[in-house]
């Protein structure tokens, strides 16, 4: 397969005790199950999880420098100082940004916010804006979801100013010398959750800010759906603090008093009411994020702290336009990106891709689309006037920000966590931090680490249905991100059929899936190539997550696939439009092994023997039932490149009881016609045998004696040694030693002639062969 398969992690609960503590909440025990396997063993905290506790947020003045900063803002709000929220251009730098803009000036603080520009600034702190806010007045600057990394920036910062650092970001060993700095994963912090968003650190210091008598911990839960905004988009885990943010948030949401929220809300098409985590994920994030990553996110800014419900309709309906552009910049950044892919000889280890012109706003959308296809650690660069910036994105088991530490003397400047990074470098050190970064990876993983899993909450037996009911007591689970998934189920041995590709790129995946006395609409996004390796009425085992879908009035169950397996994979590019070179070497490219059957090792173009002759071997046909389990097991593809002279089906039967999982047949209408025609050339009929005669004597009648080479390399397309040696046998001619001369003409019939009959025969018997080879569904494949 083009892809990697996922391999399940079906995970295991108690069914007694699901039982016993769903009846104590009142709830589905699918729910309780879900929960226990999560780590939540009684009904005290299932009852907190699901419902939220009396006491969701800890002390602020816990986090390392709090009281600090706190006072020092006081003095500021209390002296009328010019305060500047210095934030970041993603979404969680926006609503952190707008957060506590709106709480200081609530608290009549003159305040402002700055956001650099991505391009001509690029991430966290820059001298030029320092020492120009520094003239425009401000004496204090808060940082927000950014700062962390900025151990020069502050080092050279006017010394007017007092620099608060709060951020979220993985701290590095030397810190800047900044006033205060609060970030939870400070060594010495002992701040009891360390997962919190940048809005989130910013929500902890309006909390702080807000205590008005000393010892009494504040209770403010203001502006909850700016904190539920940046902490879903920074897909930080929606557990703790974050979860109760976020819950608290998509509710606040529905009644809004911003209306550039409410603007923006309207103008993506999310529901104004029942809110989830989705929609910030799929509608409103995306929008907030376009303006930042293609002109200034400043605007975004605006929108949300506005009270001009013009100006905000209009700066949503500028958002909108933004998010087009950039789905169609991504769309061709991925195309290119592809391209220089199909010049790799091979894709492994690590992708690290460099182009002039690659907008720098958007290499991060693409990076995560390339992560999710070749589940391989992603660098996507920019390079600008001698400048490399990059965005960077992992898989789950290489901590992204170690890796790219360890070429810190490369580096410019870096900053970012596990999983998503940001970097900058000299664009003539990038050869040099390509070879080091893949040749890290490639010492801190394990080949198991390159394969995808999926975690399987529960597997549904015998008929057994989701419903309406169950989505909805599901939804209790709500919010669901990072940490906290939206359960994922699966059904063995479901029935597939109506398979299609659908969207307006005819990317998606669509099906139907019956199970049991139920049928199911399927959706598979982002997954139309596995079209070849469907078919209908296939069997198989689907993971999914179940989702609520209204048409026409009309409320039913939608399954939403993740992962699709089958006993054995079988793949059918066989009226593929793709030349079957191009899609060997795309198997190749992507796999460690494939093991290519042919009718003749000798036959492959040298090109594609050369590019991927590494993780190509050819094997025979006649080879291939003598081949040991153990060698077939070694190719993660095998491939079926000729069409073969031999019954498909059997060969189908001796690969599944070898125990192979995935085979790809890649012969084509092209090779069925030139094996067609080469039996009407080897195997002659009549026709055919009228042509020869003809041929022969025609030849005869110039000289005495013909050879058979010069016959053959005259009219190779018409005449085969085999027509001669029939003609020999029915007496015409005299064939010795290559030499053919003229005997004496008799009337006969070519049925006389044993080879004829005999080539007849062969002849009618493979012309079924490669018919019904190129014939057989893979239904019928998989079932002989």
């Amino acid at each position: 397969m083009m892809h990697k398969e996922r391999i399940w992690d079906i995970k295991e609960y108690n069914s007694q005790m699901a039982d016993y503590l769903a009846e104590e909440l009142n709830i589905s025990p699918m729910v309780t199950g879900i929960l226990l396997e999560r780590g939540l063993q009684d009904a005290a905290s299932m009852r907190d999880f699901l419902y939220g506790s009396a006491a969701p947020f800890h002390d602020p003045f816990l986090l390392k420098d709090m009281q600090r900063s706190v006072e020092r803002i006081e003095r500021a709000l209390a002296a009328g100082e010019q305060i500047t929220v210095y934030g970041d251009y993603d979404v969680d730098g926006i609503s952190a940004s707008s957060l506590l803009y709106l709480y200081l000036k609530q608290r009549g603080g003159r305040v402002a916010t700055y956001i650099p520009q991505r391009k001509s600034e690029g991430y966290g702190l820059n001298d030029e804006a320092l020492k120009n806010i520094a003239e425009k007045g401000t004496t204090l600057v808060i940082t927000v979801d950014c700062g962390i990394s900025g151990l020069r920036e502050v080092a050279n910062a006017p010394k007017s100013l007092d620099i608060i650092i709060t951020d979220h970001h993985t701290v590095p060993e030397v810190l800047p010398p900044a006033y205060a700095i609060i970030n939870a994963k400070q060594r010495d912090c002992g701040y009891p959750f360390k997962d919190l968003s940048g809005v989130g650190i910013a929500f902890k210091l309006c909390q702080a800010l807000e205590q008005r008598e000393p010892g009494r911990l504040p209770e403010w839960q203001g502006l909850t759906e700016l904190a539920a905004l940046g902490t879903v988009a920074d897909i930080v885990p929606l557990v703790g603090e974050n979860r109760e943010l976020v819950r608290r948030g998509l509710k606040a949401m529905e009644t809004t008093k911003l209306v550039g929220l409410r603007a923006l809300i309207k103008a993506s098409g999310c529901p104004e009411t029942g809110i989830a985590s989705d929609n910030i994920g799929f509608g409103l994030a995306p929008r907030l994020n376009a303006v930042g990553r293609l002109e200034h996110a400043q605007l975004a800014v605006e929108l949300l702290v506005t009270d001009d419900s013009v100006k905000a309709e209009k700066i949503a309906a500028e958002l909108n336009r933004e998010n087009t552009l950039r789905q169609e910049i991504s769309r061709q950044i991925m195309e290119e990106a592809e391209a220089q892919l199909a010049q790799e000889k091979h894709i492994d280890t690590a992708i690290v891709l460099a182009s002039e012109g690659w907008h720098q706003g958007v290499i991060g959308i693409v990076a995560s689309r390339l992560v999710d296809k070749y589940h391989l650690p992603t660098i996507l660069i920019s390079l600008n006037n001698g400048v490399a910036k990059g965005s960077c994105r992992s898989i789950p088991a290489l901590n992204l920000y170690e890796a790219i530490d360890a070429e810190r003397d490369l580096l410019t400047q870096y900053g970012g966590h596990h999983q998503a990074a940001g970097l900058t470098l000299p664009a003539d050190k990038l050869p040099e931090f390509k070879r080091r970064f893949r040749e890290y990876v490639a010492q801190k993983l394990s080949p198991e680490d390159y394969l995808p899993h999926q975690a399987i909450d529960c597997v549904l037996s015998g008929s057994s249905e989701i419903s309406i009911r169950d989505l909805e007591q599901l939804a209790l689970l709500e919010p669901c991100g990072c940490e906290n998934q939206a359960p994922v189920f699966a059904f063995r041995q479901a029935l597939l059929h109506n398979q299609r590709a659908m969207g307006k790129e005819r990317n998606h995946l669509q099906f139907v899936l019956d199970k049991g006395y139920n049928s199911y609409r399927g959706l598979m996004w982002n997954n139309a190539d596995l079209l070849p390796y469907m078919f209908e009425n296939m069997v198989a085992d689907v993971a999914f997550q179940p989702k609520i879908n209204v048409w026409n009035n009309e409320t039913s169950v939608q399954l939403q696939a993740v992962s699709i397996h089958q006993q054995v994979t079988l793949g059918d590019m066989r009226q593929a439009a793709d030349d079957k070179w191009r899609l060997l070497l795309g198997l190749a490219k992507v796999h460690n092994k494939v093991l290519a059957y042919t009718e003749d090792k000798q036959s492959l173009p040298a090109e594609v023997l050369q590019t991927a002759g590494d993780y190509l071997e050819l094997a025979s046909y006649e080879e291939a039932a003598g081949m040991s389990k153990e060698r077939l097991l070694q190719a993660e593809e095998i491939v079926l490149l000729d069409l073969p002279a031999y019954p498909l089906a059997d060969i189908m039967r001796r690969l599944r009881q070898q125990g192979a999982k995935h085979v790809t047949l890649l012969f084509n209408q092209p090779d069925l016609q030139e094996r067609l025609q080469r039996l009407a050339l080897t195997h002659p009929d009549r026709d055919a045998m009228m042509q020869a005669y003809k041929l022969v004597m025609n030849a005869l009648k110039m000289r005495t004696t013909v050879s058979i080479k010069e016959l053959l390399s005259a009219h190779a397309e018409q005449i085969s040694e085999q027509a001669v040696k029939i003609m020999e046998e029915l007496g015409f001619i005299r064939y010795n030693n290559g030499i053919i001369e003229k005997a004496a003409i008799k009337r006969c019939s070519l049925e006389d002639a044993p080879l004829y009959v005999t080539l007849q025969q062969e002849r009618e018997r493979l012309e079924h062969i490669y018919k019904e080879n190129y014939r057989l569904s893979q239904h019928e494949l998989l079932r002989c």
